[in-house]
């Protein structure tokens, strides 16, 4: 458990220092994690609003891994930016979402 509270708050630093010089996105992504942890959006929901936030950030995009519950996994190239996004679910299901960046 520990743990990955340490690697939530590591990530927000990440994020924070990404976008030190964009901070309204930095705060749009507070906001997203508050409707989430407040079930005002799913966890698709969550994961479409930040993979969009984040376009062309594979790396943030990837490390919101620590935040998904478990059997949702984002899965995605670290590098390219016309990649396609493929995301798993608990029902094994996957869906792909090509990049509009």
């Amino acid at each position: 458990m520990f743990a990955q509270v340490e690697d939530a708050l590591l990530y927000l630093d990440q994020v924070k220092m990404t976008f030190e010089d964009k901070p309204e996105i930095y705060n749009k992504f507070l906001d997203i994690m508050k409707n989430f942890k407040a079930q005002e959006i799913d966890t698709p929901g969550v994961i479409q609003q930040v993979s969009h936030l984040f376009r062309g950030y594979n790396k943030l995009i990837l490390g919101f891994n620590t935040f998904l519950p478990d059997g949702y996994k984002i899965e995605l190239p670290l590098d390219g930016n016309n990649a396609t996004m493929t995301v798993i679910t608990p029902a094994g299901v996957s869906a792909s979402i090509a990049s509009d960046a």
